[in-house]
Formats: C-alpha cells, sequence, structure tokens
C-alpha cells in the first residue's frame, strides 16, 4: 500500500472533512479497496473518498500487533517537542527511544 501517498491525501482532504475519524466508511467501499490494496493493485488514491482512507489508515493503525507509543517515554515525547527545531526534535526522539531499548 502506499501509505505515504495515503497519508498525503489525508492531510489534504481530511481537514475539510467533517467527522472524517469518526464516521464510518461503507462496509464493501472498505473491502474492496482494502482487497485491491492488499493484492498490490495500481489504485488512485487521490480519487478515493477522504472517508474511506481515513478507514483504511485505521484499520492498517489497529493491525499493528505491538504499541506504536510507549507510555513510559511519555515525558521525554514531551520535552522532545519543546525543542526549537524539527531536527532537534527528531534527534531527541530517536534519543529517548535508543534509551528504551529500541533500535534507530
Amino acid at each position: 500500500m502506499g501509505h505515504w501517498e495515503l497519508l498525503a491525501v489525508l492531510k489534504q482532504e481530511g481537514p475539510a472533512t467533517e467527522g472524517i475519524f469518526r464516521r464510518a466508511a461503507g462496509g464493501t467501499e472498505l473491502r474492496e479497496l482494502r482487497e485491491a490494496l492488499d493484492c498490490g493493485a495500481d489504485v488512485d488514491l487521490g480519487s478515493q473518498p477522504a472517508l474511506l482512507l481515513a478507514a483504511i489508515l485505521k484499520d492498517f493503525l489497529r493491525s499493528i500487533p505491538c504499541k506504536l507509543l510507549v507510555t513510559d517515554l511519555y515525558e521525554d515525547w514531551m520535552a522532545a517537542m519543546q525543542k526549537a527545531s524539527r531536527e532537534d526534535k527528531i534527534r531527541e526522539l530517536r534519543a529517548s527511544w535508543g534509551r528504551y531499548g529500541g533500535g534507530v
């Protein structure tokens, strides 16, 4: 799946879509798009409704077997967000993850 493409479309279309992560997408449309993406079909994500793409993203995030955010690192994340530049934020987040035991 073109995760970056999906995120780019959601970044562009999402803010203008009311209830994008609360409203449900049609079951048949969702299943068909998920199957096409899973099979590696060439799908024009830009032509898909934002609600449908949000549902695909939520489904993907639910399927991840481990936690994305470890609560033990909350204070480190908040401290990193106080950094002035994007690069400093990223550097601090990577350092936090390294101290936790994750490889970066």
